[in-house]
């Protein structure tokens, strides 16, 4: 009888590249404007190229915006490797129950109608949520009269069938957790690459006046790294 297999979970794609660069560009920014807002002689002159106070106030609005959206998908990120470790887990328990279970079960009853009543013709689904039906149904009619005095013999009375149908409960809680950190981390990764553009744009005009305003100072120029 061939063995059972258990799912290999998916690999987290790493992003660690793209995040460091995200988060210099962010830093920057900030050294940037603040620079711009303390250098009493750039802040004159850019004052009257509509970055004064005010102006430069929104670029640290929008860096900090950047910067809460950066912290935010780094957390929703680990929640999500997090429960993806836990559903690997839940999921390895339930499947390596439910194989011991059917290998017992198949070895007492060898008539048809009883493997067909205990859900243990074929492989078990790989599916979750198939799998998952597949192996209530099994432990329930495993409680019946007509299989419970046998099963319990062998290892599976009422309470270790409680305590299977429970691994079934775990993983899929399990599941359902990590499908939320999934949809979490995705928002959280849309609303990071939106402040961040956001944060950029302001950057390159402001770069771009600045480098206009400042063209008759390189010294001046130099401290916004502008040349």
């Amino acid at each position: 009888m061939p063995a059972e297999t258990m799912p290999t979970p998916k690999a987290v794609r790493p992003y660690a590249a793209q995040d460091q660069k995200q988060a210099d560009a962010i830093a920057a920014a900030r050294q940037l404007i603040e620079t711009a807002r303390d250098d009493a002689e750039i802040a004159s002159i850019l004052a009257a190229r509509g970055y004064d106070a005010a102006g430069l106030a929104a670029g640290l609005t929008l860096q900090a915006t950047a910067q809460a959206a950066f912290t935010a998908r780094q957390t929703a990120m680990a929640s999500q490797q997090q429960a993806t470790a836990a559903l690997a887990g839940a999921e390895a328990a339930a499947r390596q129950t439910y194989t011991d279970f059917r290998a017992t079960a198949r070895a007492i009853f060898a008539a048809p109608a009883d493997r067909t009543a205990l859900g243990l013709a074929g492989n078990a689904p790989k599916d979750t949520q198939k799998f998952l039906t597949l192996a209530r149904v099994s432990y329930t009619t495993a409680q019946a009269e007509a299989y419970q005095p046998a099963l319990a013999t062998y290892g599976y009375p009422v309470t270790a069938l409680t305590a299977a149908l429970a691994t079934l409960d775990a993983f899929s809680t399990a599941d359902g957790v990590q499908n939320t950190a999934i949809g979490a981390a995705r928002q959280a990764t849309a609303d990071r690459d939106q402040a961040v553009k956001t944060l950029a744009d302001w950057v390159k005009q402001f770069r771009r006046i600045a480098k206009v305003a400042l063209r008759a100072q390189p010294g001046l120029a130099k401290k916004l790294e502008l040349t």
